[in-house]
Parts: C-alpha cells; structure tokens; sequence
C-alpha cells in the first residue's frame, strides 16, 4: 500500500516538474522583446536565409510590439510583403504593397513598393494565347514607377520590364487577329491589329500587326485603305516575314489602279511619332494614347479612359481619365484630367485627383489632393496653378509636409 502511495507521490512531483518546464519556456517564448531594431535584424538574417515562413512570424512580432515605431514599423510591413512575395504567395503579397503604399504614402521606400506590385504581376504573366490581365496591370504599374520616379534604380528596371509587357499584349492582340482571319471575321481581325499598333507602337512586332491590318482591310474590300499597311511594311520591314508577301498584295492591288486613301488618319495612327494635326492642319498641342477612347459628339469631346498620356512639347499629363473638349472648328479648347494625375514640365512634378489645362489661358489649373513634390517634403495647396509659357507655380492654401524618410533620419 506504501509502495502504491510513494508512486503515485512520484508521478505527482513529476508531472508538476513538467508543467512548471512547459511554463517557463512558453514565458520565454512570449517576453517582449527589448529592441526593435534588433527584431528587425533577426528577421533578416532568416530572411537571407530563405526562411520566409519563420521572417513573417519574427516582423509580425516586431509590428505587435513596437507598432508605433517610425522606422521599423513600416520596413517590417514591407519586409512581409517580400517573403510573402519570395514564397511566390503573390496575391497575398500585392495586397500587403498595396497596404504599405495606403499607410505610408510618403515613405522613401514607395518606389521600391511599386516596383515589386509590378513584379508581382510581371511574374503572373501567361503565354500570349492566354489571358493577359496580369500583363496589363504589370504593365501599368511599371509605368507608375518610370512616371512617377524617374530618376531611381527602379525606374530603370521599370523601363527594361515594360518592353516586355507592351510586346506580349501585342502577341496577344495579333493572336487574336489572326484567330480571326482564319475565321473570316475581318471587321474584328481588323481592331485587334489597329489596336496592337495604336497601343504597342515598338513592341518589335509591328511588320505583323501592319501585315494582319492590310489583309483584315483586303478581305473587306477597302483596299485603297489597305494600301496605307501595305506601303509602312514594305518601305520599313523590308527584312520581315511579312514582307514578301506584303510585296504581293501590294503590287497586285497597284497593278489594278488602287489609290491610297486621301485620309491621313491611317498613316498618323499607324507611325504614332509623326505629329498630329487636326482638320485644319494645324499642329495640335498634345499627342494623346489611351486604353480606349469614346466621342461625345454632343459636346464635341473625346473621352479617353484607362492609362492616359497626353504628351505636349510643353507639358505632359498621365491620369486614369481625360476629357478633351474642342471648339466648333476641331481646335483643343480644354483638357479635363482626372483620378492619380501626375503633370511633369522640366524637372517639376504635380501630383492631383483632377487637372484642367485651358488653351485660353495656357494654364494648367491642379485640386483635390494637389501637391508638388520637393527635396525632402510635398508642398500642398487647395488649388495650384502653373503658368506653361512662363513656368510660374501659383499655390492657394500652401502647407509644407515633410517627408516620411527626413522623420526617419531625425530618429536616428
């Protein structure tokens, strides 16, 4: 009976013993670290040593225990999104850049943020038989960085991966083309080709997309339209695939009297570098690429949407939207640029929600969130004017923000 006593004496005290282990290393695993910047560091050593899994749990810890760390705060947030990237968990990851660039708006580190959103696109890009949304948004994002941050490292990368980009959705737009010539559906043949050239004008694969156009016009029977296609891939490709029989069609058409179409709209659309003129033949004062574009003939305007770029010889603009209004004799009277608007003339860049240019008044007329960007700091104001002939900057409620990086080095 003793014996039965003294065991079970015995497995009380150690049990008691093993408890009180378990306690004391669950304490220690749970004590609040001491140092941020140390945290910072541990997490990346695992992070050099591929171990993302493990990084994440060390950032998370740095974020819950120092949440209102200026420094380290930010770079863990940012820190999380690469492994999460590393570990190609790439939706996870956009939505951890895009919550980096929503907090911290104005951290030295947003370029490299943009960057890695395009290349979490960029490595979700499918062959040009496949669906190219993935594409398309890198392709954006890209340009985002190279517009928004042209003198960085990222910019540069930016530029190389954009090529890229331009040249696969061209491959996609000419696939389709084709698909449809094939199919003797010419009419939409003929868009996707007028679409790849409007779009992609040096993706490398112009010669196709002047070829597949001539021939989608051909089989409509608009050859006087098609002569246009024809005469750019022979005069400019002659070493092309495209070429040799691009010769023929040619030759065939002039043989039969063809005249080329007295329009110049074909020859304008098709070479994208020559300057436009309207129906005057007057030079306009923008050159303006667009996702798509809609007329308004009711109020004798065009509405461009979806990665807009109107290029001035003395300014440029990119917005998401862009409203052109002209007069009743075709002539540019007001540009309307709305949503992520960024204005650039020389060396200064405006950033805005909405921007007005006036051909009137030769201004350019920026609200809603409008701010300049500096050395260091943005300079906000309720309404910015510029001045275009003589560079003037006019600021109504001017308020100087410092930016996230000069706090940065203050706490240092």
């Amino acid at each position: 009976m003793k014996a039965k006593y003294y065991t079970l004496i015995a497995v009380a005290i150690i049990s008691a013993l093993l408890l009180i282990g378990c306690a004391g290393k669950k304490k220690n695993v749970q004590a609040a670290p001491r140092d941020s910047a140390a945290l910072y560091t541990d997490g990346m050593v695992l992070v050099n040593g591929g171990k993302y899994k493990e990084a994440i749990e060390v950032f998370t810890r740095l974020k819950d225990y120092f949440p209102s760390d200026e420094l380290y705060a930010p770079k863990a947030d940012l820190r999380i999104a690469d492994c999460n990237f590393f570990r190609k968990e790439y939706p996870e990851s956009i939505t951890r850049y895009l919550e980096f660039k929503k907090q911290y708006p104005f951290h030295p580190d947003i370029p490299y943020a943009e960057y890695q959103l395009g290349l979490c696109y960029y490595r979700q890009v499918l062959s040009m038989d496949r669906d190219q949304k993935a594409t398309a948004r890198a392709l954006t994002a890209f340009q985002n960085v190279v517009a928004n941050y042209p003198n960085t490292v990222f910019a540069q990368k930016s530029e190389e991966k954009i090529v890229f980009c331009q040249r696969r959705l061209a491959e996609n737009e000419l696939y389709v083309a084709d698909f449809y010539l094939r199919k003797g559906k010419y009419s939409a043949a003929e868009k996707r080709a007028s679409s790849a050239l409007a779009k992609y004008p040096v993706s490398g694969i112009k010669d196709q997309g002047l070829y597949y156009l001539a021939l989608a016009l051909h089989k409509q029977e608009r050859d006087p339209e098609a002569l246009t296609p024809l005469t750019f891939l022979v005069r400019d490709y002659p070493q092309s695939l495209f070429a040799k029989p691009g010769e023929r069609l040619l030759a065939s058409l002039k043989a039969q009297g063809v005249v080329a179409a007295s329009t110049m709209n074909e020859s304008l659309a098709l070479t994208r570098d020559a300057k436009a003129l309207d129906k005057t033949g007057k030079d306009l004062p923008f050159r303006i690429t667009a996702d798509s574009s809609r007329n308004i003939p009711e109020n004798n305007a065009i509405l461009y949407t979806g990665d807009v770029v109107a290029l001035g010889d003395e300014v440029t603009v990119r917005c998401e939207s862009l409203l052109l209004t002209m007069d009743a004799g075709d002539v540019y009277k007001e540009i309307v640029a709305r949503k992520e608007v960024v204005v650039k003339k020389g060396e200064q860049q405006f950033f805005c929600d909405k921007a007005v240019w006036s051909a009137t008044q030769k201004t350019v007329v920026m609200t809603e969130n409008a701010k300049i960007r500096g050395v260091g700091e943005w300079t906000r104001g309720d309404e910015i004017t510029l001045h275009l002939d003589t560079g003037k900057v006019e600021i109504k409620g001017e308020k100087v923000e410092q930016m996230q990086e000069e706090k940065s080095r203050k706490k240092l």
